[in-house]
């Protein structure tokens, strides 16, 4: 099993105000502390009419753990699952409490930008004022940082270029010592002081954990706190979020599932949880429950931890990332994933009730290899003349596809039991019965990857199996039918996507004529997704899935096809 197919991310955040100004505003008769859920109710909905709208979009969600809709006044709508914390006899509420993950990043811009305020920094420090060892550091600001386009390296799902390391075995190996916490802030910034930059600082995006690790750091040294003492003081305990941590072990309440060869590689302890309070500080490590983020979000969004001024800063989205937060088409989200667990920090700007917020959190469900649905069993490639593919030094062969790609350095790849893992994950998001058919009846042959976000899918389709009622079934069909579960599976709703078909043409793939799809996704920024078909045989077609940055040339990435 390879992390990188986890994503890892972190929220912290603080608050100006004395805690008596959080806490003097009415409590509204419709508040987490006065909602119980029952063990045959496990979801509430308030009875108000005004909120009907609301009901209708959310009422009916659910999730493995507990979700929240609440407004600035009221709570519209609460589910819990049907199981019980770790002490085995507790039902799941919304005071069961979950690593956030990356959600603890919106935390830490807000300390940030609360700093900014009282005059300790500018967002145009260069950090080699606050590491004088990082000669690169020269060129890259806070501002970078906040807005993931400092150009350094993912220490946590990019550990290669960061480490200086090489191939999956290292990588494992090194993931664990982090999140066994048996890597030192001096260690980790002797790396940092080594570490390439993955792009010129200032003109792109990339996603990385180190970002907001170092403004973990410098947030210790201004304020001479553990980043832990410095986030409670000037937030948690200010917002009266009792149950919330930051960099603390063995308060997490929620009950992990599927979590045994995690524990065989090192990833999480014995029960499942996370066990690295230290190393995971400012990117991630916050642990909190739905009472305690409902309080948090409005008072961010109330204008009650940061100035007018500060919160055009915490907003401003620059190359597709604003400060711990991600605009989407109605508002700002961001979500993240602990190994374990999983959580969704959405908030939706609604002219009728000012701030919509729409938080969950999930433990994770292991996703097994879907049993086809047509009899056939486990092997999705059945009645076909589907040959498997090989991956070697870093060449993708299939002989029977006739496709072959040679793969660039930055790329990585998941192995086979991800790729099994991934199947299940898409058949967990289907929607109806015929996308439930034709996602059994394919199969993923190859995840690449690199550190900027971009990635190549390549995957088979059992059409006889897939879509039985269709024999003439063809590459503009699937077409047609993938951009609409890529559209129906809470693209827009749920997640914060948003999705644009711009056009469709004919393309040439390693000397194949291909039929290619092209649209644009909001998603953790902006990408565009360009999606292939070609039919091999009368029972099979070869499928391939693109996504690169808006700024980015589909041709090269096609000519890696030979």
């Amino acid at each position: 099993m390879h992390l990188k197919k986890i994503t890892a991310a972190v929220l912290t955040v603080t608050m100006l105000l004395p805690v008596a100004a959080c806490n003097k505003e009415p409590e509204s008769e419709y508040s987490l502390s006065k909602i119980r859920l029952t063990g045959s109710e496990r979801s509430w909905s308030c009875p108000e009419e005004k909120y009907a709208g609301l009901l209708e979009t959310y009422g009916d969600e659910k999730c493995n753990g507990t979700l929240v809709v609440a407004t600035d006044e009221d709570i519209v709508y609460l589910y819990a699952e049907d199981a019980v914390e770790k002490d085995g006899t507790t039902p799941v509420s919304q005071d069961t409490i979950y690593d956030i993950a990356s959600l603890s990043k919106t935390f830490t811009a807000v300390c940030i930008l609360q700093l900014m305020e009282k005059g300790k920094l500018t967002l145009d420090d260069t950090l080699d004022k606050y590491f004088p060892g990082y000669e690169t550091g020269k060129n890259i600001t806070i501002y970078d940082l906040l807005h993931m386009s400092s150009g350094i390296p993912d220490y946590l799902n990019n550990p290669d270029p960061f480490w200086n390391i090489s191939g999956a075995d290292a990588a494992d190996k090194k993931i664990s010592d982090i999140l066994m916490d048996r890597i030192t802030d001096e260690e980790f910034k002797e790396a940092l002081y080594q570490a390439p930059l993955e792009f010129e600082p200032g003109s792109a995006y990339g996603y990385s954990n180190t970002n907001y690790r170092l403004l973990a750091f410098i947030i210790e040294q201004i304020s001479g706190k553990k980043y832990c003492d410095y986030v409670k003081k000037n937030i948690f305990d200010k917002c009266g979020m009792k149950k919330t941590t930051s960099m603390a072990a063995d308060d997490l309440t929620y009950v992990p599932y599927g979590y045994e060869e995690l524990v065989e590689y090192g990833f999480v302890n014995a029960e499942g949880y996370p066990a690295c309070p230290n190393n995971s500080r400012g990117d991630g490590g916050i642990h909190s429950c739905l009472t305690d983020m409902v309080a948090f979000d409005r008072a961010l969004f109330g204008g009650k931890l940061l100035s007018e001024k500060s919160m055009e800063i915490l907003l401003k989205e620059e190359n597709n990332y604003c400060c711990g937060l991600i605009k989407n088409k109605n508002g700002y989200t961001h979500s993240g994933s602990s190994l374990t667990c999983e959580a969704n920090n959405k908030i939706v700007e609604s002219g009728e009730f000012g701030h919509v917020y729409v938080i969950m959190f999930s433990h994770m469900v292991k996703e097994e290899q879907p049993a086809a649905l047509d009899g056939n069993g486990s092997d999705p490639m059945a009645g076909t003349k589907f040959t498997p593919g090989t991956y070697k030094d870093r060449v993708y062969t299939n002989e029977y596809a006739e496709l072959k790609m040679t793969v660039p350095e930055r790329f990585d790849s998941f192995d086979d039991s991800e790729l099994s893992w991934y199947t299940g994950y898409y058949l967990s998001l289907c929607t109806d019965d015929r996308d439930k058919l034709r996602e059994a009846a394919r199969k993923y042959e190859a995840l690449l990857f690199d550190g900027s976000g971009a990635t190549i899918e390549i995957s088979y389709l059992n059409t006889a199996s897939g879509v039985p009622d269709d024999p003439d079934y063809t590459e503009e069909d699937y077409l047609d039918d993938y951009v609409d579960f890529m559209t129906r599976m809470g693209i827009e709703d749920e997640d914060g996507w948003d999705l644009e078909r711009i056009g469709r043409t004919t393309v040439n793939l390693g000397g194949k004529e291909y039929v290619r799809e092209e649209v644009e996704m909001d998603f953790m920024g902006k990408m565009r997704a360009f999606y292939y078909a070609r039919k091999i045989d009368d029972d099979l077609m070869c499928t391939v899935q693109i996504n690169i940055g808006t700024d980015e040339s589909i041709g090269d990435y096609e000519k890696w096809f030979e």
